[in-house]
């Protein structure tokens, strides 16, 4: 009769050789890995990005990756760097996705209220009714929804160019959006 040994007490190499199929405890060889190694790859995470969701996201993003490519896991080294390497890569990528998103969105449904006209003239009145949305902004919160939405600069941009901490400027520029809605909404120009 065969002695069960627990996942917990094998080491890392006959973990990733039971999850590669040549035992029958795969799965579980799988989780035993992740439990072992989730803290550390979510420290790296949140270290790259500086979020709790967003790291958590990546901690499980990571070991997806890690299921596909364990086969090519050198047994001879730790599996920490290995791990740590595969999750700074994908923090990367994640990073560089989020530079190259357009700037715009937090406009998007501004737009998408009045999107829904149909007429040359039903435009004029939604571009009138957008007029007077802004025009009911404080002339701070304006000018920070103006800069960051209609000229595309960044909060940081923003910031210098008005004087006041990146900080004000985007309470500024969401203040502003949430404020447009409402008034747009309110005059009918909600579809």
């Amino acid at each position: 009769m065969m002695k069960t040994i627990s996942l917990a007490m094998l080491s890392n190499e006959a973990l990733a050789d039971a999850y590669l199929g040549r035992d029958a405890r795969m799965d579980s060889a799988f989780t035993e890995l992740f439990r072992r190694h989730r803290d550390l790859v979510y420290r790296v995470c949140v270290r790259w990005l500086g979020h709790h969701q967003d790291a958590e996201d990546l901690t499980q993003e990571t070991f997806r990756r890690v299921a596909a490519s364990i086969q090519s896991w050198d047994r001879s080294r730790p599996i920490e760097p290995w791990l740590t390497t595969i999750a700074g890569n994908r923090c990367r990528s994640f990073l560089a996705k989020q530079r190259s998103k357009p700037r715009l969105a937090g406009i998007d449904e501004t737009h998408a209220i009045i999107a829904g006209v149909d007429s040359p003239a039903g435009g004029v009145q939604a571009d009138q009714t957008l007029r007077e949305a802004m025009a009911s902004l404080p002339a701070s919160s304006r000018r920070a929804f103006e800069l960051v939405h209609f000229d595309g600069m960044s909060y940081d941009q923003a910031s210098i160019l008005m004087g006041h901490p990146a900080g004000t400027i985007k309470t500024w520029v969401h203040r502003a959006r949430l404020q447009v809605i409402r008034r747009v909404r309110e005059t009918g120009g909600a579809a």
